[in-house]
């Protein structure tokens, strides 16, 4: 049985993994906010980076997700950093800056009451009493018609952004936690979100953390 002298003073640790356009920072938003939680997205590279004495953006291109091409779509069209300057790819990640993520997670998850998004929050935090680990998914179909929608680009450019993006995520998740990224075994609550909706797949996290903490 997990002591609890793991856990903290205040809320539940919810972290949320996600396939890519599977709604998953819209429905992180709205149970961070419905619960009155912090909400960790993009602040642990920046972190990350402080601890490391490198940039936000090196953390975010080499970590478990890559830049997205909507990213990369704005840069390109503001005249930012070509593709061929951009950091190492996933392959080339230190494992002192994987680490650095690490510190970071733990330190923001030791006030309780927070939603963590992404960098393998779920695998770093391990099965705790005091932790809600989520997984959010939908079909494949789904996702490319809600990417191609989101950033104006035809079916062919969404579905190989996906590709990119998720094959990341799982390479990440083998080589630096030796765990399957989207095995249901390693979360406590795997949701379709193409079924239940962004406002339906939040409930949901909020109803199954509020059980967690009783």
């Amino acid at each position: 049985m997990i002591e609890r002298s793991q856990s903290n003073s205040g809320g539940m640790i919810v972290t949320i993994s996600r396939a890519y356009g599977a709604s998953g920072q819209a429905v992180s938003r709205i149970v961070a906010e419905r619960l009155g939680y912090r909400l960790v997205d993009e602040q642990l590279p920046v972190v990350a980076a402080w601890r490391l004495g490198t940039s936000a953006e090196v953390v975010q291109t080499v970590s478990e997700r890559p830049r997205g091409f909507g990213e990369r779509v704005l840069a390109n069209l503001g005249g930012g950093i070509p593709e061929a300057a951009q950091p190492p790819a996933a392959d080339d990640f230190p494992a002192d800056a994987r680490r650095a993520i690490e510190a970071a997670v733990r330190d923001e998850a030791a006030g309780g009451s927070v939603v963590i998004v992404g960098r393998m929050a779920s695998a770093i935090l391990g099965p705790r009493t005091d932790v809600v680990r989520v997984f959010i998914q939908a079909p494949l179909a789904w996702r490319v018609a809600h990417v191609a929608e989101s950033l104006a680009v035809d079916e062919a450019a969404a579905r190989a952004e996906i590709a990119r993006i998720d094959e990341a995520r799982r390479n990440y998740a083998r080589e630096g936690y030796r765990v399957t990224w989207g095995d249901p075994r390693n979360y406590d609550l795997v949701l379709d979100s193409s079924r239940f909706g962004v406002d339906g797949s939040a409930e949901i996290v909020i109803g199954a953390v509020r059980a967690a903490a009783v």
